[in-house]
């Protein structure tokens, strides 16, 4: 019986690639990896947007299936209605679906991308799919995200901050793609601090930027931090506290940073001052370690939760996992 559900989840896997409802993919879907067999894998941005995609293109290198990567829509009136994570959710579950409308399906995210990825895969099983895999990658609570958000939505430190996070994972991603190490180019606080002045602060850390590599126009950088205020504002908005129903199969495997650390030594990449992350530093996940308590857990032996996908060796334990999980031939279950 065993040998007989293998085989039938590897002539899933092997079988030809759904054909697109579309002649080109939506804005929102990015193709890290196009291979004409099997059923295509997932994964769903986190709260950095559109900047934290890239770093998947790790999953795709060694998944024999294509790979698909979905971003946040550009700023656009008709997506208002993306508030909260059940609603973004639905959308993505539109997405997925008119690219492969039977499934079943493989799924993962990072950090806030994994709620999302969480909520995608319950929306589908309610509809009454199969979904195969639910991979996690330090996903953060719902009640520390957002914290995070109030503590920068209330001062003038907390915009700034929010310009050179958005800063600096632009570099990161730009760094990652030239093959230079993490950290390399980024902006330190003490580079940028003391401006009373938003305009200001944000000419100087744009300046800086350009001379460390950035590859963005400053109309096109303003763009990516709207961007992100306002997807960080959508996630949080309502809140999230949903299971997977009792009948689902699904094989969830979820990791975690060994450290507990959310900020660590990137802080002062990241914030303009420590006080932003206070009561939120450690502990960010600790609702995700009771909801998923009975499946596979892993730690990371990363630094901090916002430099893992930079850290190669950290993620191994992960792209190894994927890499077994997304290969074309009969799948077993992970142990």
């Amino acid at each position: 019986m065993e040998q007989s559900m293998h085989s039938m989840t590897g002539n899933v896997n092997q079988a030809p690639a759904p054909i697109l409802a579309f002649k080109q993919l939506p804005q929102e879907v990015v193709c890290f990896k196009q291979v004409a067999h099997g059923r295509p894998v997932f994964w769903i941005h986190a709260a950095a947007g559109g900047n934290s995609i890239w770093q998947y293109q790790r999953i795709a290198n060694v998944s024999e299936r294509t790979l698909y990567a979905i971003k946040p829509p550009s700023i656009d009136i008709t997506h208002y209605w993306l508030s909260g994570i059940e609603a973004r959710a639905s959308y993505y579950v539109a997405l997925i679906t008119s690219i492969d409308p039977d499934g079943p399906y493989d799924l993962g995210g990072y950090s806030m991308g994994s709620t999302l990825a969480y909520e995608v895969t319950r929306q589908l099983v309610l509809m009454g799919h199969k979904v195969q895999s639910l991979v996690l990658i330090d996903p953060t609570d719902m009640s520390s995200v957002q914290a995070w958000a109030a503590a920068h939505n209330n001062s003038d430190l907390g915009a700034q901050s929010l310009v050179l996070r958005t800063m600096n994972f632009s570099l990161l991603h730009d760094d990652s793609t030239q093959g230079k190490t993490a950290r390399g180019s980024l902006i330190h606080r003490d580079d940028v601090s003391g401006y009373t002045n938003l305009d200001a602060f944000i000419e100087r850390i744009y300046d800086l930027g350009v001379q460390r590599g950035l590859r963005l126009a400053k109309d096109q950088f303003m763009l990516r931090v709207i961007q992100d205020h306002q997807l960080l504002e959508s996630l949080v908005c309502n809140g999230y506290n949903r299971s997977l129903p009792e009948h689902c199969e699904v094989q969830v495997y979820l990791f975690v940073n060994r450290s507990r650390a959310m900020q660590g030594t990137a802080a002062p990449y990241i914030l303009m001052s420590d006080y932003l992350s206070r009561g939120i530093e450690e502990n960010y996940n600790a609702e995700w370690l009771v909801k998923c308590r009975r499946f596979k857990i892993t730690e990371l032996e990363c630094t901090t939760h916002f430099m893992l996908l930079f850290e190669a060796e950290s993620l191994k334990p992960c792209v190894e996992l994927c890499r077994k999980l997304y290969q074309l031939g009969p799948v077993s279950p992970v142990r």
